[in-house]
């Protein structure tokens, strides 16, 4: 992986992804905290999952779309002080972009809808 910005980084060779779910979820109000926090994003879907990526600790995952830099990076300024006040304990989490089959489909088996803007 190659670092492209403070908190962006870019796939350079063929990662292993897992995607699932907690055993305990976050709280009721951690989940609606997120949905507030990403509303106003611009993002048209948000799903929430666990993450694993390279065999790293699981996190909370986010996939977005679309897959635009603005829109990812308003994600991450948005759920980053909202997540480290619910799980302060693991306040690591990843966004990946949606438009990738594999990932999609992943995602959607797995993930659940945080967050869709049906005006769009």
């Amino acid at each position: 992986m190659k670092k492209i910005g403070d908190h962006t980084w870019q796939v350079t060779e063929p990662t292993p992804i897992e995607v699932g779910m907690p055993a305990t979820p976050p709280s009721v109000d951690a989940l609606a905290a997120l949905r507030d926090a990403v509303a106003s994003s611009g993002a048209t879907a948000v799903y929430w999952f666990w993450v694993s990526i390279n065999g790293d600790v699981p996190h909370l995952g986010l996939a977005v779309a679309p897959a635009e830099n603005a829109v990812v990076s308003s994600i991450g300024q948005a759920v980053e002080s909202v997540w480290r006040r619910y799980s302060p304990d693991n306040p690591v989490f990843d966004i990946l972009r949606l438009g990738q089959p594999d990932l999609d489909l992943a995602v959607k088996k797995h993930g659940w809808l945080l967050y869709e803007d049906v005006k769009r």
